[in-house]
């Protein structure tokens, strides 16, 4: 009897065409954002205050208090709260994935493929892609660093890459990019239909991205484009690991050689190994 295939926990977000296209719609995204610089701009003027900017007292010489949002008592405390929430989740859920491997579950289970692609999105995408490359490579200067708020620093279109910042820059938001992890994981609640939770994550994480903007740490294509690529590299891992369990339930007597070398031949007995035709 063959076995039972195993269940998809993405549903249709591990889709190659979804994947396919939400590395489309990040690059289109990207053009967009260069092609239109106002966007970035008219974004940031929503909550700049100019007379604020003028009456405070210059840090430093360079730059000027005018994104007053950002120092809002709890808006900065609900700030402070969130920051830290991916990165924690994260650790539990790859605690999760040792103790129910050394339980014997193995990539077969939909829990240990879920949570091996959500803590593999939360390294590359945040870890490596956005702060190891991205944010420390680019150079955008953050808006409250910028001529046009009170800065001292020329504004630079989205993806341009410079020297003008030279660590922890603008391109792009990492804290937005985190922000886009828990979308992820509220896309995985939708699909196993938990729409309450699932809201809920979804509306802390736009909220979340969103404060980096109204504090003027980030231009709004920082925000959204580490949103953004954060879900799409989420959706390309999920269709890889979609596809390697169902390429190995398309070759069982190649994953069950596999299983043998890995688990010894002890663990096979000679009526249940492959090729065997003594039945």
């Amino acid at each position: 009897m063959p076995a039972e295939r195993p269940r998809n926990p993405f549903g249709p977000f591990s889709d190659p065409l979804v994947a396919t296209a939400a590395l489309a719609i990040w690059f289109v995204l990207l053009l967009r954002f260069q092609s239109a610089p106002e966007l970035d701009l008219a974004a940031a003027r929503w909550f700049f205050d100019a007379a604020a900017c003028a009456a405070s007292e210059r840090a430093g010489g360079q730059y000027c208090e005018g994104f007053t949002l950002g120092a809002h008592p709890l808006l900065s405390l609900v700030r402070e709260a969130l920051h830290p929430l991916p990165v924690a989740l994260g650790i539990v859920m790859l605690v999760a994935i040792l103790v129910q491997l050394g339980m014997g579950k193995r990539w077969r289970d939909a829990g240990i493929r879920v949570q091996t692609v959500l803590v593999s999105t939360l390294v590359l995408g945040p870890g490596l892609v956005v702060n190891g490359i991205l944010k420390a490579h680019w150079g955008r200067p953050r808006p409250w660093m910028t001529e046009d708020f009170g800065g001292w620093l020329s504004f630079v279109e989205a993806g341009v890459k410079t020297d003008l910042c030279s660590s922890n820059c603008s391109f792009v938001s990492g804290e937005a990019a985190t922000a886009g992890w828990l979308m992820c994981l509220a896309l995985v609640l939708a699909v196993r239909r938990y729409a309450w939770p699932a809201l809920a994550i979804g509306t802390v994480s736009v909220f979340m991205a969103g404060l980096r903007v109204a504090f003027g740490a980030h231009y709004l294509s920082d925000a959204v484009l580490g949103y953004t690529m954060t879900v799409a590299i989420f959706v390309v891992l999920a269709a890889i690991a979609e596809w390697s369990v169902s390429r190995r339930d398309r070759n069982p007597d190649s994953a069950c050689a596999i299983e043998e070398t890995q688990y010894g031949a002890r663990d096979f007995p000679a009526s249940n190994r492959p090729g065997n035709t003594s039945k």
